[in-house]
């Protein structure tokens, strides 16, 4: 018996190990063709350029473009634009607000209320500190009075405008801000996030759910994340919304590493970003807990501490018991207070996990213990077959009784039918 239990054991474990490794080959081949990949800082980066350039204004470190009936403002690397109805003809700045007129009335921006405001006259002179520029049949001269000199600036010209005591001018579809007798382009860029539409999950999925040791994050100025939603990892794409540049140094909790990408969280909201733009950093987060053990009273062991359905390594763990490691707390990166415990999964093995502050009770319920086995003394397989045997006797004794008595009825029946039969016949004769 035990010989074929054995048997049968290692066809199991055999079979199973068959399948995992399989299904490893194919789940590893599948994650390296849709690996999780995060955009790099060039994909953000836009450069616009016009067809038909009609005019400009320069507020600042801000500007404003027409061509046709749309007005385009580019401010600090976003980028937003206007309709209207009719052709723009002109642009101006003044106090930091922009104009446009479509040749019948003038329109504030941003709001596009019509205005009262009288636009800047074009002129083919204009004055900036010791230069003055002047144009000449598309020429354009620079007049150094300190030098007594005079220049030609290579190229045709036209819209010649003075904003902040600057001078800008225009040639063909591009503006040119003047330096003396240097006139450098404007490069007009500006961050497009629609690549953030289709980030692969990819196996960010799974590694979320394993546990790792805690580990944080110092994000790089200047990088782009992209917040992302992480109850839904069950579609191809991650559900990502808003996609912010880092203004500053900014520590998070690393949730996982995925392909080209770290995974954050910072307080309550989760990021994906590349991560090359992280850098890994101590935080003195850890502290003695208050108890050993507990009982679980909410719903969810998480594999890091962050509480999102996609952290979650164990679900109905209301009622577990777990053993305290230790508590952590990190003001401004975590959401709240946790407790890393150790637990034993389904398998029977340990594993660890977090537990957010409010979810434990140091009551453990006695019954919630597992069974203990105790062994028979008296036990011996001679014993049980022994019963065995008898129990088929007397099984064996009981279906030969019942046969015989069903036998009995049946024949009685059968006499009495015999019988009645010849009574009947008797009569008719």
């Amino acid at each position: 018996m035990w010989y074929n239990f054995i048997v049968k054991r290692f066809l199991i474990a055999l079979t199973s190990l068959i399948c995992a490794v399989t299904a490893y080959g194919g789940v590893t081949a599948l994650a390296e063709e849709n690996e999780t990949l995060y955009p790099e800082d060039g994909d953000f980066i836009k450069y616009f350029t016009f067809d038909a350039l009609t005019d400009y204004a320069v507020g600042g470190e801000a500007y404003a473009f027409a061509e046709k009936n749309k007005v385009f403002v580019f401010d600090n690397g976003d980028r937003t634009e206007y309709l209207f109805e009719n052709g723009i003809t002109a642009l101006d700045c003044a106090d930091g607000v922009f104009y446009c007129a479509d040749g019948e009335k003038v329109y504030s921006l941003p709001d596009k209320a019509q205005s009262e405001h009288v636009m800047a006259e074009s002129s083919d002179f204009a004055d900036a500190g010791k230069y003055n520029y002047k144009l000449i049949d598309k020429t354009l001269k620079v007049a150094d009075w300190s030098g007594d000199e005079v220049f030609t600036v290579e190229g045709e010209y036209s819209n010649l405008k003075k904003f902040d005591g600057k001078v800008y001018v225009q040639s063909e579809n591009f503006v040119y801000a003047l330096d003396g007798s240097t006139a450098k382009k404007l490069d007009l860029y500006y961050a497009d996030y629609s690549a953030t539409s289709e980030i692969y999950v990819g196996g960010s999925a799974d590694r979320l759910k394993n546990y790792s040791a805690v580990t944080f994050v110092n994000i790089k100025k200047d990088a782009f994340m992209t917040s992302v939603d992480l109850t839904s990892l069950d579609e191809e794409y991650f559900d990502a919304d808003k996609t912010v540049k880092v203004k500053e140094e900014t520590c998070a909790l690393l949730l996982a590493y995925s392909g080209n990408s770290a995974i954050v969280a910072i307080g309550d909201e989760s990021y994906i970003l590349l991560k090359s733009a992280t850098a890994e950093t101590s935080v003195n987060c850890f502290t003695e807990a208050e108890f050993d053990t507990a009982t679980v009273t909410g719903n969810r062991i998480y594999a890091s501490p962050y509480v999102i359905i996609g952290t979650s390594a164990v679900s109905n763990a209301s009622g577990t018991i777990v053993t305290i490691t230790r508590k952590l707390s990190a003001e401004g990166v975590l959401g709240s207070a946790f407790y890393e415990v150790q637990y034993r999964s389904a398998d029977g093995s340990i594993r660890t996990g977090f537990v957010a502050d409010g979810f434990l009770t140091e009551y453990i319920i006695e019954d919630n213990k597992p069974p203990e086995e105790v062994e028979d003394p008296d036990y011996s397989e001679a014993g049980n077959t022994k019963t065995v045997l008898i129990v088929l006797a007397v099984v064996i004794l009981v279906l030969a009784a019942v046969g015989y008595l069903a036998y009995l009825g049946t024949a009685d029946k059968n006499k009495k039918s015999k019988e009645k039969k010849e009574e009947k016949a008797e009569q008719k004769e």
